[in-house]
């Protein structure tokens, strides 16, 4: 015969409370696990739509700035144009003047003529 091992009905439910009370910790530290991955998940989501909106925010500065330049540019350019235009009047008004003085001169010095 194999001998039998007796154990005290309070050593079974001292057993059942400490596995209970396992199961019962696992449940828990699942539910925590669950709540902290939502919440992290949530968090990135946020995140990411902050830098979503930042990136807009970015790219339209960026294409504001692109435009300032490219507008500087054009009035760079145009003043440079404007300053030709000017140089080039002046040129014109020196040369109808000398052509004025030119034909006074010829007008002053002209014989005049004699009526027939």
């Amino acid at each position: 015969m194999q001998p039998s091992i007796a154990v005290a009905p309070e050593a079974l439910t001292i057993t059942w409370v400490v596995v209970g009370s396992i199961i019962l910790e696992l449940f828990v530290l699942i539910v925590f696990l669950v709540r902290v991955s939502w919440w992290l998940s949530h968090r990135f989501t946020m995140i990411d739509a902050s830098f979503l909106t930042v990136g807009k925010d970015v790219a339209q500065l960026k294409a504001d700035i692109s435009n300032d330049i490219a507008g500087r540019r054009v009035v760079a350019e145009t003043r440079n144009d404007i300053t030709e235009l000017k140089t080039g009047l002046k040129d014109i008004r020196e040369r109808v003047g000398r052509l004025e003085e030119h034909e006074d001169d010829r007008r002053t010095f002209a014989p005049a003529a004699e009526p027939s």
